[in-house]
């Protein structure tokens, strides 16, 4: 999880202070001495007390609303918080677009027509049975047959889409008014989130950057050994020069050469990534080969560059 402000001041906890003042401000006025009147046979009202009185107690009660909503702003926070957390890295399955929609099973009229005139052969009405057996005499077996086995109703052809795919569960279509409710309550939680999309985004870019630039180096070996670029990982030969048998420790250092640029290579996909393992290539295997996965008879891996296949000695 990125960086994140975990106190941003936002247009509800300015609110919630605001009427936090305001009713520290009721309670102190309440505190304070009635004043009293400096006019020669001027009483102070019966009422005052009671004014007095009155504003200390709606004073407190606004008091503990307001601290009633901060507590319950800071529990949703705090729940926004734990869902950004539960979620940071995760993806989602998006169905792909319907491509050819289903085509439900539908009868088949002429069909169970015949099939229904078939059974009333079999089972006639009173007073029809000697007309049902003439019928059934002209019927041959495997006209019978045949009208037995016919569909009475279409095959249903279930919908065609497009292939799914994963993308980030956290997005910035969570920012939006009808989506931010059901996952996100507070302000802060979208200022949080907001945040860790654009670390999200600037990471992506410095990857990126960072592929583009390993792929455009230009890699020499050793003086005489071929030069060439990672592209994608793979190691593309620009100029081949003269063949030279490589010092153990300049085999080692041209490997380790090759690892570090696909791992930097590779960092745009880290995310549920399986990290790469550095392991030496055998003797007699040029630099950038990859194993194929096949074996020779005796058991050696066979590794490929360019098309070309080599065994270890």
């Amino acid at each position: 999880m990125p960086t994140i402000n975990l106190s941003p001041i936002t247009a509800e906890q300015a609110a919630i202070q605001r009427r936090q003042k305001m009713a520290e401000a009721l309670q102190q006025q309440a505190q304070q001495p009635l004043e009293m009147p400096t006019t020669a046979g001027v009483q102070i009202s019966p009422l005052a007390g009671l004014a007095k009185v009155l504003q200390g107690y709606m004073g407190g009660r606004a008091e503990q609303q307001a601290l009633a909503e901060q507590k319950k702003y800071e529990s949703d926070y705090m729940s926004d918080l734990g869902f950004l957390l539960r979620n940071a890295g995760q993806k989602e399955t998006i169905p792909g677009a319907v491509t050819t929609p289903a085509v439900p099973s539908a009868p088949i009229p002429e069909n169970v027509a015949r099939q229904a005139e078939l059974a009333r052969l079999n089972q006639p009405e009173a007073g029809f049975e000697a007309q049902a057996a003439i019928g059934r005499n002209l019927m041959r077996p495997q006209d019978v047959q045949q009208i037995q086995n016919l569909p009475t109703s279409t095959t249903a052809v279930p919908e065609e889409r497009e292939p799914s795919r994963q993308v980030p569960f956290l997005s910035a279509d969570l920012l939006s008014p009808e989506n931010a409710k059901d996952y996100i309550k507070t302000s802060a939680g979208k200022t949080a989130l907001a945040q860790y999309l654009m670390q999200q985004q600037e990471q992506q870019q410095a990857a990126a950057l960072r592929k583009q630039e390993a792929e455009q180096a230009i890699v020499k070996l050793n003086p005489e050994e071929t030069a060439g670029q990672f592209i994608g990982g793979k190691f593309v030969p620009i100029v081949t020069g003269k063949p030279k048998e490589m010092t153990e420790s300049q085999r080692l250092n041209a490997e380790l050469q090759q690892f570090a640029t696909e791992v930097e290579a590779g960092k745009a996909e880290d995310v549920g990534r399986k990290p790469l393992k550095f392991e030496r290539l055998p003797k007699g295997v040029p630099i950038g080969a990859k194993r194929t996965g096949g074996r020779t008879p005796d058991g050696k891996d066979v590794f490929e560059l360019n098309g070309k296949k080599y065994v270890g000695e």
